[in-house]
């Protein structure tokens, strides 16, 4: 799907507009909002991606192994072998092969389930060193107290937020990567690589204001669903909710919702 992704959009006019608005230096929201009307149908077809549906279903089944008795034997039902003495790289490890496993000889692998896979690592990766001591190596014991985290609202929402900030970023990068370079040296918008480094810095900084929106949501749907499925949430509920909230980011992210996407 990743060689899909970029079919048709250096020609159109809105992908046009990207490249105008870069070779002139206009501002990061801008630019954000136009790359994400000239992406809309890739955008639309990556909300379906297995890989980004399943780097979702592993996040909230996180959250929900945080509120059980055995936390690791539901992780495991969902694909996701977590050591008894673990530990942060162990755990990154597990929801890595999880993923692995579960698009292993099928055709679904695509650039935006990559995306979504390292998204989910990374917002991992933070919540844990969050709540990790800093000044010694972390204990078995401190790495499941810092999983157990997330049976809580705002620790969900906040890791959701983390996600879909990642998710945006790297999907805006995928498109603005075939233009930028193409701008950069003297007498373009990017003097120096190190222009493009902040550029890039800038476009992180505005994914994640964007995703603050996802951040309440998030947290109000894992409670709101997890009490309605008597603690569990199921693969078809995650789904639904990987999809509304990319929509959300989506919405954020442009600096007029109302104009139709060409």
């Amino acid at each position: 799907m990743g060689h899909v992704l970029l079919k048709g959009l250096p020609k159109s006019r809105t992908w046009q507009k990207v490249t105008s608005l870069v070779s002139n230096g206009a501002d990061v929201e801008k630019v954000a909002d136009a790359t994400i009307r000239a992406s809309e149908k890739a955008l639309t077809t990556a909300q379906h991606d297995t890989g980004f549906r399943e780097a979702v279903n592993i996040l909230t089944q996180l959250a929900v192994a945080a509120s059980k008795e055995d936390p690791a034997a539901h992780l495991a039902k969902v694909g996701v072998h977590i050591p008894k003495d673990t530990s942060l790289p162990e755990v990154i490890v597990a929801i890595t092969d999880a993923m692995d496993r579960r698009l292993a000889g099928t055709k679904d692998r695509s650039d935006f389930g990559e995306m979504a896979q390292r998204s989910l690592i990374r917002a991992v990766t933070q919540h844990m060193k969050a709540r990790l001591p800093e000044l010694f190596a972390p204990s078995e014991h401190d790495v499941r107290v810092a999983l157990q985290d997330l049976r809580k609202k705002k620790a969900f929402g906040e890791l959701s937020r983390s996600f879909f900030s990642h998710v945006s970023n790297e999907f805006m990068g995928y498109f603005l990567s075939k233009t930028m370079s193409s701008h950069i040296g003297e007498g373009q918008a990017f003097a120096t690589t190190n222009q493009v480094t902040q550029f890039q810095q800038a476009m992180k900084t505005h994914c994640d204001e964007s995703s603050v929106v996802v951040e309440q949501y998030s947290g109000d749907w894992f409670s709101k669903h997890r009490f309605e499925e008597a603690g569990d949430i199921s693969r078809e509920s995650a789904d639904g909710f990987g999809w509304y909230a990319l929509e959300k980011m989506r919405s954020a992210m442009l600096t007029d919702p109302e104009q139709d996407a060409e």
